[in-house]
């Protein structure tokens, strides 16, 4: 085999581990030059498209937290990363509720937006698809049913359904919310650095799964717009994802985009940088769940969190 050849394999296995996305499809991209070494995973190449996977990413955290099935961290279970266009595959229990976390509504008691501001739910092509009202940017849905339709939140108290009441328009509060994202009181190309390191999180499912791979779940939360914080009992040590992900190009510089933080901060093993933005992974190598007893809490916590999606 010539070292081309073998750089083609390297790039198409670390494609596959990451996406799930078939080897001879991942082998052919790295032919063509979609992927590399370098960069096994296809970017967004737009920036819209980036700062639209972003969002949905980091929405994703808080409503999902510890509450995930069959170590699908995010709801997802597989990535189809074709350029601008990203096809998701939905864990199919977790489906419905991923849709409703990220369609955008105003929250009266909770004094904000909810949700994705921007996102609509469309069909397109026989399949249901989350688009963004601001642009071109889409992000494709794959169910294991060909007729799933999405179960929809109806109205409550003190929320408003911006997706329902505004399809086709961006509302004010919308409006207002993206501008903060885009802003966030740092420069815009520090925003760009976040947006693209958020998306290549959405790129990399099977990756991002392995927190979870012990027990099915792990606990996902932010502290702020510029991280994503994910976090597991025990199992795979935290410094093993971060390398995996290092490896898939996580951390690989773009055209276009500055990548360099606005101030010092040392690096740290089980953290992924990206500008000022970060991904903090955390093994907490509990003892609780071990053992007899262990067992039996297990069960129930797995017990509780299916009930979730009854």
């Amino acid at each position: 085999m010539s070292k081309k050849q073998d750089n083609f394999g390297r790039a198409a296995r670390a494609c596959h581990r990451a996406t799930g996305v078939q080897y001879n499809r991942c082998w052919e991209w790295a032919q063509t030059g979609r992927i590399s070494r370098r960069l096994p995973v296809p970017d967004a190449r737009s920036p819209e498209q980036r700062r639209f996977e972003a969002l949905i990413a980091h929405t994703l955290t808080d409503p999902l937290r510890d509450g995930q099935l069959d170590g699908a961290v995010l709801g997802f279970q597989g990535a189809l990363p074709d350029g601008d266009r990203l096809t998701l595959s939905l864990h199919p229990t977790m489906a419905n509720v991923v849709v409703a976390a990220l369609l955008p509504r105003f929250d009266a008691f909770y004094g904000g937006i909810r949700g994705v501001p921007g996102l609509r739910l469309e069909r397109r092509h026989g399949a249901w698809a989350l688009v963004d009202a601001t642009s071109s940017a889409v992000v494709c849905l794959r169910h294991a049913d060909p007729g799933w339709q999405p179960s929809l939140p109806g109205r409550d108290r003190g929320i408003t359904r911006i997706w329902a009441d505004a399809p086709t328009r961006l509302s004010r509060p919308e409006g207002d919310e993206l501008a903060e994202w885009v802003s966030d009181g740092r420069t815009r190309p520090r925003a760009a650095a976040r947006d693209l390191l958020f998306s290549r999180v959405l790129r990399r499912p099977l990756l991002i799964n392995t927190a979870a791979r012990s027990h099915g779940w792990a606990n996902t939360y932010t502290h702020h717009t510029h991280d994503i914080v994910i976090e597991w009992c025990c199992g795979v040590p935290a410094t093993d994802v971060a390398d995996a992900l290092r490896r898939s190009g996580m951390t690989a510089e773009r055209e276009g985009v500055d990548s360099s933080p606005s101030g010092h901060r040392e690096p740290h093993p089980e953290r992924i940088d990206l500008g000022d933005a970060s991904i903090v992974l955390r093994c907490l190598r509990a003892s609780w769940c071990r053992g007899e007893t262990g067992e039996l809490g297990l069960a129930a916590v797995a017990t509780e969190i299916r009930r979730r999606y009854e």
